[in-house]
């Protein structure tokens, strides 16, 4: 699961320990998934990262089991679907910015790493681009919060300036979707503004935020390359630190407490700003992996039930101190979601065959951004008109007996009634997010498939009955790290559980009648209904 940056000190022990004997969940398919988790977390797949060979191996794993359960080829080749992906790494010094105040007509010029950090291109090698700076508070472009600057102002040609986050009082999934980088440079896009400053905070401290940023910008950027272009966005756009949004602030005669605090309109701030960078490209391929189950009814076999869970890794950490590679096996994540995947596709064939085709994917480079999903949401191997819904299947931390889950994306479509029925006949109930400051509705493959059109749901394991310290320990001390091994104290049982409960929901939408439908009022079925799919 992709960058939780969950930085919180939390010690002790994890809250689970040993592995319960199964009860009433199966045992066989336990013992399936335990067998799963530890060939994928195994040394010998490298810690699965896109474009090594350890996820290459991973790859034949998974289509040679595909083959066995039965699932026909369902890729571009095979079972395969080659993603093409590019690494962009920025060339710090050679970031430059500069800004006039148009009063006074004195250029400043800003110190790389120090008043701020360009990002990378995510498609020109050099960027060079001057404008007017207008401020457009969070730089959202969304009128049912009342977030209407860009249709307020005139931004074409411009660069455009905003505060990070979303306002108060936004729900959990909106937030993470409003409040996302990708997005806010989308929309600037839409407006045709030529370049984006994020401003941070002056209130405050400054060293340890711009170690962050420092750290973040000096990690390649990996991309999709998409085969008729990406969709448009902003390439020119920076990081400002405190120190740089003083100096911009002072020289626009803004007030940086009150900008902050949010009295301060968005408008012209009477600066102009030259803003260039460049970017060094690396270009690989990784492959989905995909599967299918023909559907049976002769109308509703052409509609198509997906399922998805991320192959992919962090692949290996250099450690100084041990002189050595160390491997990132990522058992909980994602191996334990690719075994869901698995078992899901042995439940099906074991059953009557479904009304509605099923698909199994499992995706190539969800810790490089999404990307696995982004390219085959964007590039499917099936019509994309027959997509009725993404089953999502992501990092269940299987480390206390769940009774409770949170159903990302359910509640904007029928999911929500498909879903809690499920969790109802197995004692699970659903649960609002825990955690809306962490993101996760746009940081799973899910999101893919809500941005083009498909209503999804992605089960996440609750809070109640010890699943808080599970979750926390496991994050502090394990996400991410080498400690993410086979050892972990896994409930098999709970694994069959999950297993069993995303079926269940799965089985449910490929034999109804009706496909699955968006709710007239949510936010992401207007935004991103077939008839408009622009953002």
């Amino acid at each position: 699961m992709l960058n939780f940056r969950f930085a919180a000190a939390l010690g002790g022990l994890f809250a689970v320990a040993g592995c319960a004997t199964t009860t009433q969940w199966d045992q066989a398919s336990a013992e399936r998934f335990r067998a799963d988790v530890e060939t994928l977390a195994s040394d010998a797949y490298e810690g699965r990262e896109a474009g090594t060979p350890g996820y290459d191996l991973a790859v034949e794993y998974v289509a040679a089991s595909f083959k066995k359960i039965g699932l026909k080829p369902a890729g571009d080749a095979g079972y395969l679907q080659q993603v093409p992906l590019r690494r962009a790494y920025a060339m710090p010094k050679d970031g430059a910015m500069a800004f006039v105040n148009s009063e006074a007509s004195a250029e400043e010029a800003l110190t790389p790493l120090t008043d701020f950090f360009m990002g990378n291109s995510v498609t020109q090698a050099d960027v060079a681009v001057s404008g007017e700076v207008v401020f457009v508070g969070y730089g959202m472009d969304a009128p049912m919060f009342g977030q209407t600057a860009y249709r307020d102002l005139d931004v074409r040609g411009k660069i455009v300036a905003m505060v990070q986050g979303t306002p108060e009082g936004l729900p959990s999934e909106e937030r993470a979707h409003f409040g996302s980088g990708r997005t806010k440079r989308d929309t600037a896009a839409k407006y045709g503004a030529v370049g984006v400053i994020n401003l941070s905070d002056t209130r405050g401290a400054n060293a340890a935020g711009r170690a962050r940023l420092a750290q973040y910008f000096a990690t390649a950027t990996n991309m999709v390359v998409h085969p008729e272009g990406r969709h448009p966005t902003v390439e020119a756009y920076a990081m400002m630190t405190k120190a740089g949004t003083a100096k911009l602030l002072a020289a626009a005669g803004v007030d940086g407490a009150a900008l902050f605090a949010g009295d301060v309109a968005p408008g012209p701030m009477g600066v102009s700003v030259d803003m260039s960078s460049t970017t060094r490209f690396e270009d690989y391929q990784s492959p989905n992996v995909v599967g299918m189950i023909e559907g049976s009814h002769p109308a509703l076999k052409d509609e198509y039930v997906v399922l998805t869970a991320h192959l992919d890794h962090v692949g290996k950490l250099k450690s100084v101190q041990a002189d050595k590679d160390l491997i990132n096996n990522g058992a909980m994540d994602n191996a334990s979601g690719t075994a869901t995947l698995l078992e899901e596709a042995r439940k099906f064939m074991s059953g009557d065959a479904p009304r509605r085709s099923v698909l199994f994917v499992a995706l190539t480079a969800e810790e490089k951004g999404l990307l696995g999903s982004e390219y085959f949401a964007q590039n499917p191997t099936v019509p994309a008109s027959g997509m009725v819904a993404n089953v999502n299947l992501d990092m269940p931390i299987l480390l206390h007996e769940f009774t409770d889950v949170i159903a990302f994306g359910a509640q904007h479509s029928s999911l929500k009634a498909t879903t809690a029925q499920a969790a109802g006949s197995m004692g699970v109930t659903l649960v609002p997010d825990p955690v809306p400051h962490m993101a996760l509705f746009v940081r799973s493959d899910h999101y893919n498939f809500v941005k083009v059109g498909v209503p999804s749901v992605f089960l996440f394991l609750g809070f109640d009955n010890g699943g808080e310290a599970s979750f926390q320990n496991f994050m502090a001390t394990t996400y991410h790290k080498p400690s993410d091994q086979p050892d972990l104290p896994i409930m098999y049982d709970m694994a069959a559980k999950f297993a069993e409960l995303n079926y269940r929901i799965a089985k449910e939408i490929a034999n109804a009648d009706d496909k699955p439908s968006w709710n007239d009022d949510s936010v992401f079925g207007t935004l991103f209904s077939p008839a408009d799919t622009g953002m």
